[in-house]
């Protein structure tokens, strides 16, 4: 019996022979999950600030200007297989992947849609090429897409797939040369912005915990920083970092689900997203916790000058911070006071 295609000989007799491994192994996938009759699903609008997005941008720019004069389609999609950018350098190109229904958000896993680039590559982490009739859904035998996966620099997580797809007739091999610099630069540009995130966290946690003898956990959306792993025991960092974000980055306090209490030190006052520091322990009262933060910068201070500050820091306590009747009480000027104040690290409260 003649066959017109690998594909039908493969369906009707499970033959894999003069099928490059990769896509057999894809083909099997995907007669398992049975997309015969491929479904393409298209699901929510992508996230315009995802963290991946946000590291590819500069580099994406880049590489489209450099593919401008070809008939080229550039795509990421995330760690689910879902695509979350895409730009076509001709508008017919645009439309003839638009009626094929690979548009922003659809879902290109093998099980969804059979084999395929970014399927492929989502799969097996490493880099795929499928080319023409090598594609499940016969709507896309015109294209040759090559995919590599994004990986984490830290987790090594597959955290996405960058894609980018020609039509045969116009293969070269720019499609390849193209695919690499795109990797490359969103993986560096990724790790470098990690870098930087993970910087300004770890800068943060230290400043607070040099002001204080209590515990501390700094965290964000992603990384957590405690002084010892047994401080995270039992803690859930998704959840609380949910509640965080829900407080808000004007919130100086947060209630546990445990039912204790903690002090918030956002990283960034206007940006809650940056991260926040938890103290625990820390009493609730706004002045006390303050005076509580300058306390142990200032232990090396001698006998006698750390008792002057001990007795400002309790007269200020009395009158919640107010500077004119501190000083009366202190009989000392407000000059002197300041002065003091100043000496002894007191000069923000």
């Amino acid at each position: 019996m003649a066959y017109s295609s690998s594909w039908e000989r493969f369906v009707e007799t499970e033959s894999v022979n003069g099928v490059r491994l990769p896509i057999a192994a894809s083909w099997a996938r995907s007669v398992e999950s049975n997309p015969l009759e491929p479904s393409i699903e298209v699901h929510r609008e992508p996230d315009r600030d995802d963290v991946l997005l946000r590291a590819a941008r500069g580099v994406l720019d880049s590489v489209e200007e450099a593919l401008a004069s070809t008939t080229t389609w550039v795509s990421l999609a995330d760690s689910n297989g879902i695509v979350i950018y895409e730009w076509s350098s001709t508008s017919s190109l645009h439309h003839r992947l638009e009626n094929a229904s690979v548009i922003k958000g659809t879902l290109l896993e093998e099980h969804a849609v059979g084999t395929n680039g970014v399927g492929l590559a989502l799969a097996t982490g490493a880099s795929s090429r499928v080319r023409g009739a090598e594609h499940l859904n016969p709507a896309w035998h015109d294209l040759v897409c090559v995919a590599a996966p994004l990986v984490h620099p830290l987790s090594r997580e597959v955290i996405g797939i960058a894609n980018i797809t020609a039509l045969v007739a116009e293969e070269n091999q720019h499609v390849k040369i193209a695919l690499n610099s795109l990797t490359s630069g969103i993986q560096d540009s990724f790790a470098s912005g990690l870098r930087t995130r993970h910087q300004r966290l770890l800068d943060a946690h230290l400043r607070v915990t040099r002001a204080t003898p209590l515990m501390v956990i700094t965290l964000d959306g992603h990384t957590m920083i405690a002084e010892n792993s047994t401080e995270l025991a039992g803690f859930d960092r998704d959840l609380i970092w949910s509640l965080i974000e829900r407080t808000g980055a004007s919130a100086t306090q947060l209630t546990l689900p445990s039912g204790q209490r903690v002090r918030l030190f956002p990283v960034d006052n206007t940006d809650i997203s940056a991260g926040c520091s938890l103290v625990f322990g820390a009493p609730i009262g706004a002045h006390t916790d303050r005076y509580r933060l300058h306390d142990a910068k200032w232990r090396s201070l001698g006998p006698i000058e750390q008792s002057e500050r001990d007795v400002i820091v309790s007269v200020l306590r009395e009158v919640e911070g107010n500077k004119s009747i501190a000083a009366d009480r202190l009989q000392i000027s407000r000059g002197t006071l300041y002065e003091r104040l100043r000496r002894y690290g007191l000069e923000e409260i």
